[in-house]
């Protein structure tokens, strides 16, 4: 919830800055982020842009083995208390919303996961579920499910959940001459065409994505390439939050 406000001090001071995910929240002002004087010096950390199973998937959704895409699934389930051994999951921010919490926000990724691999043209919310749905003993949302129509027409189902058991997450990509699966809880990415199956093995610790976007920052502030999501596209996901929120009200 002060995601803004601190980013802006520090913009102030004359620093570049990584802010962690989401750039804001879904009705905050993001100017002070987006203001051409201080854009450049914005990157938001979608530390998902460095799991390598992901960049595998992308590279496979823009190949020619997918072709052009006609739809897109991307689910994340996870039981919230199991989020943070030994503390209270009620007293955390995703529990709850004058924190900013709600697993909208908190799942943010999948939303930027769609711009990456979709790309950051419009997006229409044909329909959407945002509900406080389990026993969880929170003010926020525990469930989304959303329908999303992107550039080019492509078809976008977003599922959410602090609900599920046992953490499972993945992505799908359906396109004219194939498709491309990650599933993250069997740890294997499958690209699948009218001869069969390959299989790929995905089991890169996702731990090892905060080490290369750390890595990736010091670069940037060193006066090496940006990262890969700035505040523009940062914004572009808070946008799709505040858009699934309208539809489902």
């Amino acid at each position: 919830s002060l995601h803004v406000e601190h980013a802006a001090v520090a913009l102030a001071a004359g620093r570049r800055v990584l802010v962690e995910k989401p750039l804001g929240l879904a009705g905050d002002d993001l100017s002070p982020l987006l203001a051409p004087a201080v854009a450049d010096r914005v990157a938001v950390a979608f530390n998902l842009r460095f799991h390598r199973p992901l960049v595998r998937l992308a590279e496979v959704a823009a190949s020619a083995a997918v072709g052009r895409i006609s739809s897109v699934a991307l689910w994340f389930g996870s039981w919230l208390p199991d989020w943070r051994p030994g503390t209270d999951y009620r007293a955390g921010y995703s529990a709850r919303a004058a924190l900013g919490g709600g697993v909208l926000h908190d799942a943010i990724h999948e939303l930027d996961v769609l711009l990456w691999l979709v790309g950051d043209g419009d997006y229409r919310v044909r329909g959407a579920v945002v509900d406080r749905l389990g026993p969880l003993e929170i003010d926020v949302e525990d469930t989304v499910a959303a329908v999303l129509q992107g550039p080019g027409g492509v078809c976008a189902t977003i599922r959410l959940d602090y609900l599920s058991r046992r953490y499972r997450r993945g992505v799908e990509v359906i396109g004219e001459h194939g498709a491309v699966r990650l599933d993250w809880a069997r740890s294997v990415l499958e690209v699948e065409d009218a001869d069969g199956v390959r299989t790929e093995p995905a089991g890169d610790p996702v731990d090892r994505s905060y080490e290369r976007q750390a890595s990736a920052f010091l670069e940037w502030v060193a006066g090496g390439p940006a990262l890969p999501v700035g505040a523009a596209l940062g914004a572009r996901s808070v946008a799709l939050v505040a858009a699934i929120r309208a539809a489902a009200a």
